[in-house]
Parts: C-alpha cells; sequence; structure tokens
C-alpha cells in the first residue's frame, strides 16, 4: 500500500487508492479541510451556472407546467408559488440550498457510519471522524459536477431554455432522457452514476478504520443508499 503524504495527494488517490488514503486520515484528519472545500465549491457550480443561465421566467413557467408537484393546485395557488419563487436570485438561493443540503446530510451520514462501526471495539474513529471521512466519500461529486458543466454550456443555443435535468448530467433521468413531467424524474434525477463509486470509497473507508471484512464494508457503506432509494421507488410505485 503506497503512502500518501499531503492532502492534494489525497484528493487524488482517493478515486484510485482509497485504503491508502484513509490509512493516512488515521494520523492526518485535519486534512478534510481541502475535500471539504473542494466538494460544496465544486459541487454547487452547475446549480449556479444553470441558475445564471436559464431563462428565469421561462423556468418558472416549465416547471410549473410540468412538474407533477403543481398538477393538483388550483389558479390561485399556483399564483401564489410563481410570487413565491425568487426569480432573480434562482441561482444565489439554490447555491446556498446546496451548500446547507450537503453539510445536513453529510451530518446524517456520518451518524450512520458513526453507529454502525461501533460494534468493532477497536474502532476509535467517533463522529467528527467520520463527518470529515464524507467529504473524502463524496469527492466522486467533481466528476459528476464537470460534466453537468461541460454539458450546460455545450446546451445554451441562445434561448436560455436549458433542461432541468442537465444540472445532473450523470443522473439516470438525464441518461434515459426522462423530462420532469414524469413521476419518476425524481428518483432518477438522484441517483448519479458517481453513487456507486461513493459507496467503493465509503466501503474502503470502513475497511481501514475497522477490522470489518470487504463484504461487510461494502453492504455497510451501500445501505444507506439501498434503503433511500426502496423508499423513495416504493413511493413512486404507491402514488
Amino acid at each position: 500500500m503506497s503512502h500518501v503524504t499531503n492532502p492534494l495527494q489525497a484528493c487524488n488517490d482517493v478515486f484510485f487508492k482509497p485504503g491508502s488514503v484513509f490509512e493516512a486520515l488515521k494520523t492526518n484528519n485535519n486534512w478534510s479541510w481541502v475535500p471539504f472545500l473542494i466538494v460544496v465549491i465544486v459541487a454547487v457550480l452547475p446549480n449556479y451556472l444553470y441558475f445564471s443561465t436559464v431563462d428565469p421566467i421561462w423556468y418558472v413557467d416549465y416547471l410549473i407546467n410540468n412538474s407533477p408537484d403543481f398538477a393538483d393546485m388550483s389558479p390561485a395557488e399556483i399564483e401564489g408559488v410563481r410570487d413565491f419563487i425568487p426569480v432573480k436570485s434562482l441561482a444565489t438561493w439554490g447555491s446556498l440550498g446546496g451548500i446547507v443540503g450537503f453539510i445536513i446530510i453529510n451530518a446524517i451520514v456520518a451518524v450512520y457510519f458513526n453507529l454502525v462501526t461501533k460494534s468493532d471495539e477497536e474502532n476509535l474513529n467517533g463522529f467528527t471522524d467520520w463527518y470529515g471521512a464524507m467529504w473524502w466519500i463524496n469527492m466522486p461529486i467533481l466528476i459528476g459536477s464537470l460534466v453537468s458543466i461541460f454539458m450546460i454550456l455545450l446546451s445554451n443555443d441562445g434561448t436560455n431554455q436549458i433542461p432541468v435535468s442537465i444540472v445532473s448530467a450523470t443522473s439516470l433521468a438525464h441518461m434515459l432522457s426522462v423530462d420532469i413531467s414524469s413521476s419518476w424524474f425524481g428518483v432518477l434525477n438522484a441517483f448519479r452514476i458517481e453513487t456507486l463509486l461513493s459507496i467503493y470509497i465509503g466501503a474502503a473507508a470502513i475497511a481501514s478504520w475497522t477490522r470489518f471484512s470487504w463484504n461487510k464494508s461494502v453492504l455497510l457503506s451501500a445501505l444507506p443508499t439501498i434503503i433511500v432509494y426502496t423508499i423513495w421507488i416504493a413511493i413512486t410505485l404507491i402514488n
């Protein structure tokens, strides 16, 4: 196993040799500020670029006319929603929402990782260690963000009417051309190809910081994703 000597090297190696990175983090937990800043900044760029580029009036009309969430609303309720949407500051609010969302979701998953690894008596890592690890686990988000940014720039034909799914260009919704009008758009738009790489890196973290087998580590890493999408799919089928 190669030796990781600095956080920048770790940012590269986490994609190819994640086990080495988490071994290094046992004594260098302050490195996690680096992926935190990278993930937070790069992950919100597609949202910011999209809402800075798209015609806001067209976007709001498209959302209201096509999303199933508005199907049962009265004209008065729809107008209330239209007035509530911050048309002129969609880019700012979209970016802030993304940052806050990442911070909260990572905290929740860190609690899960902390709890499921407590059964290993030799595991001394606490919540803050796992919260730091979450930013390394989420580094694959960079891949999806960069692809989305590239696709947004390519898709702007001058009308500034860009499909919503392109913000998540590596999602199943975009790759399968599922429109926002579909009840399956939400779950398919949320699942991205890089999610599988994050599960792999999460398994490497568990395997490095505990005595769990690799198979158990993969299962524990994948379990939150499996549970969330199973429930989401079940709700979509019922509705």
